[in-house]
């Protein structure tokens, strides 16, 4: 009966998510403050979304996929703002982590504030601190 789980856990592993498996969400709030424009260019090993531009509370970016159940699903997104897009910041702002079946309805929210990048994975958590920005010389 242990040999007969795995194997259909490991034939499933081999398939792309169906409709019954809700979306991922990677969500970007720019929070700079007024004027403040952020600048993004995310992309993971099968998408480039170029780069965007953000006003201060604009909608936010929003980027749905669905985990691959194959390869693992990473999103790394650089964020830029203030005089010449100097201050900068390369995030990996989601990465599948190694399992049998894809996940479902995973949230990551990013904040971009003046003194730094802030996170959460639930809409119900307070944003932390996660990275400050680094400066073009």
């Amino acid at each position: 009966m242990n040999h007969l789980i795995l194997f259909i856990l490991l034939v499933a592993s081999y398939f792309e998510p169906n409709e019954a498996c809700k979306e991922n969400h990677v969500v970007i709030h720019n929070e700079l403050g007024p004027g403040k424009i952020l600048q993004l260019h995310c992309k993971s090993e099968d998408d480039d979304l170029g780069i965007q531009k953000f006003n201060y509370k604009a909608p936010p970016s929003i980027i749905r996929f669905h985990d691959s159940a194959v390869k693992l699903t990473t999103w790394r997104c650089v964020f830029r703002h203030g005089p010449q897009m100097k201050s900068f910041n390369d995030v990996q702002v989601y990465r599948a982590g190694r399992r049998l079946v894809p996940r479902c309805g995973q949230l990551r929210v990013w904040t971009a504030r003046p003194d730094g990048i802030y996170f959460k994975r639930k809409l119900q958590e307070p944003l932390k601190l996660k990275f400050f920005w680094n400066k073009d010389l």
